[in-house]
């Protein structure tokens, strides 16, 4: 929801009107426009304009394909898989929005991969889902991959969330795109359990989280890491090394630095 407003707040800001929660009740031609009647708890009101975009999702289209015939077991979400992207027969295999679920491009690719092992090189992998990245194209973008700070607290306790803002990053402020911030979930003993970024190019900068949640990293890996600067992939290794930051700057580490300058130098 953070993430969400900082979106909402550069639409306001630029003009837009933003009806949210509202049911639409009819939608009809008016002289050379459209008009849309909405309605919400404080009544109805009318928007009119000259174009109407209608997003109503997707749908799978397996009429014609005999997939009763082949044993092929679907309903109307697609057609249903294993793990391993097989169908009901055996002999075959299904992927991308025709199977549900996850309707990405590049979750398309990635299932892909899965089939062309399993079906031609006969080496037994099953899909993985929790590393799947996603992208929403505003401006400024919102990337995510997973869990979010309310799903990562139902897993139990242990969990911390560390947060660095845009407006503290010199390339960021270089190209004027300050609005926005990187958030990370940790879990217990540093595992990354999850990020979100809302900015510039967050589609971009959330490749290092999928790794080092696809290869079950610790929060320190992203910490080490050389950044080169100006850049906007700073933000990683900051909120990264925020981690650190209770201990490096703790009165146990303080007394250590003390204690340490006392003894005669080799």
């Amino acid at each position: 929801p953070d993430a969400v407003e900082v979106v909402r707040a550069r639409l306001l800001a630029e003009g837009v009107e933003l009806l949210e929660g509202v049911a639409v009740d009819s939608v009809e031609r008016q002289g050379n426009g459209i008009a849309v009647t909405v309605r919400n708890d404080g009544g109805t009101s009318q928007i009119t304009g000259s174009h109407l975009l209608v997003a109503t999702g997707r749908q799978p289209v397996v009429d014609g394909l005999g997939l009763d015939a082949a044993g092929v077991a679907y309903s109307e979400k697609g057609l249903q898989v294993d793990a391993r992207l097989r169908t009901s027969n055996r002999r075959v295999f299904a992927l991308g929005d025709v199977i549900g679920g996850y309707q990405f491009t590049h979750v398309a690719s990635y299932q892909a991969g899965i089939v062309i092992r399993n079906a031609l090189f006969r080496i037994s992998t099953k899909a993985r889902y929790a590393a799947v990245p996603w992208v929403t194209f505003t401006d400024p973008e919102i990337a995510h991959v997973g869990h979010t700070e309310e799903t990562a607290r139902k897993k139990g306790p242990g969990v911390r969330v560390f947060v660095h803002r845009f407006d503290d990053n010199d390339r960021a402020r270089a190209e004027l795109e300050t609005d926005g911030f990187i958030k990370v979930i940790v879990g217990k003993k540093g595992r990354v359990l999850g990020a979100t970024i809302v900015g510039a190019r967050a589609g971009e900068l959330i490749l290092p989280w999928v790794l080092a949640i696809n290869e079950g990293l610790k929060i320190g890996a992203l910490a080490n890491m050389v950044v080169p600067y100006p850049t906007l992939g700073e933000v990683s290794k900051r909120v990264a090394g925020a981690y650190y930051t209770p201990i490096l700057f703790g009165a146990p580490t303080r007394r250590l630095v003390r204690l340490l300058a006392r003894l005669p130098r080799i």
